[in-house]
């Protein structure tokens, strides 16, 4: 299935969280549901297609009190008014579909059992090795195959990539048209957004941290429940943060210096995670920051090295913690 590590734990991860609450979906319903926002309608979070919409770029977020609402975009009104062009390029790049798309032009045509045996049992792998962090953002019991389980490959995947030119789908199985091979590129520094109910800067967090033999987590506010489903995927590294501001904080960093070294630096700002990729975030390491609050940041797949010395020279400013205690559990 490509090559080795592919498709990136940090893909699959993206791909899952992108697809949630997903089950069908079709042309018709995403221009409905764009009309619907084009009309100046706000969507609740539970309308699938336009959830859908927001991971494409096609619709806005807001946050309203307690109720995450969805907007139209700048975008959206194109959709609305039947650019399938736009639809299909946004369709393209979604994770997703940009995932299969690769996969069916490495392997060859493929039925949708095909791809739930492969794409699905590698999505189960990395599902499961990250369980301690999804379970932070989802009640998530077991390891999951979705997107690529044989129902959303069949009902989503395979249905929106024949209705847009980007999939030829006969006899059941499917092969990428040029077109797609044209606009599933994979970007080499990914724009990471994250809203309630769509973690993304914490699968990105924890993705650098847990491949590299020495990470650095450098973030002024991590709270217990983070550390603790991080301090799971690191065997070493650094981690950085203020001078604990509370007993949650502190237990934290407690918990990570279990496995970590653990450094204070009183004005820090930075917020990052960095192994073999990085992440550059405005989220802080906490449940408020990850989980329920507009954040961004940038993800790179591969570390640059000017990135890698601004950790270390965070670090190196950094004092030694003492405080550390064994957490209560």
């Amino acid at each position: 299935m490509g090559a080795a590590g592919w498709p990136s734990d940090f893909d699959l991860l993206r791909a899952y969280i992108e697809s949630r609450g997903t089950a069908v979906a079709g042309v018709d319903d995403l221009v409905a549901a764009a009309r619907e926002l084009a009309s100046g309608r706000k969507l609740p979070w539970r309308n699938r297609a336009a959830i859908l919409l927001w991971h494409l770029g096609l619709a806005r977020a807001a946050i309203e009190g307690e109720k995450v609402v969805l907007l139209a975009a700048r975008s959206t009104a194109r959709v609305a008014a039947g650019d399938l062009a736009l639809l299909a390029a946004r369709v393209a790049r979604w994770t997703p579909m940009r995932i299969l798309v690769k996969y069916l032009a490495e392997r060859g045509p493929a039925a949708a059992e095909e791809v739930a045996a492969e794409l699905g049992a590698r999505s189960r792998e990395v599902t499961g090795r990250y369980l301690p962090v999804l379970q932070l953002a989802f009640k998530l019991r077991e390891p999951a195959a979705k997107p690529f389980n044989r129902h959303v490959v069949e009902a989503v995947l395979f249905k929106l990539g024949s209705q847009l030119g980007l999939l030829e789908v006969e006899g059941g199985e499917a092969r990428p048209t040029e077109l797609a091979l044209e606009l599933a590129w994979e970007p080499e520094v990914v724009v990471v957004k994250t809203a309630p109910r769509a973690p993304l800067a914490l699968a990105a967090a924890a993705c650098a941290l847990a491949q590299a033999a020495k990470p650095y987590l450098v973030s002024p506010w991590i709270d217990l429940e983070v550390a603790r489903a991080l301090a799971q995927l690191v065997r070493g590294g650094v981690v950085v943060s203020r001078p604990p501001r509370d007993s949650g904080h502190e237990r934290a960093l407690a918990e990570l210096a279990e496995r970590c070294e653990v450094r204070i630096y009183e004005r820090l700002h930075t917020k990052l995670a960095l192994g073999r990729g990085a992440l550059v975030t405005s989220a802080n390491m906490t449940k408020a920051s990850l989980l329920r609050n507009l954040e961004t940041g940038v993800y790179y797949r591969e570390t640059p090295e000017a990135l890698r010395e601004h950790a270390e020279e965070v670090a190196a400013t950094a004092r030694e913690w003492k405080g550390a205690q064994r957490p209560a559990r």
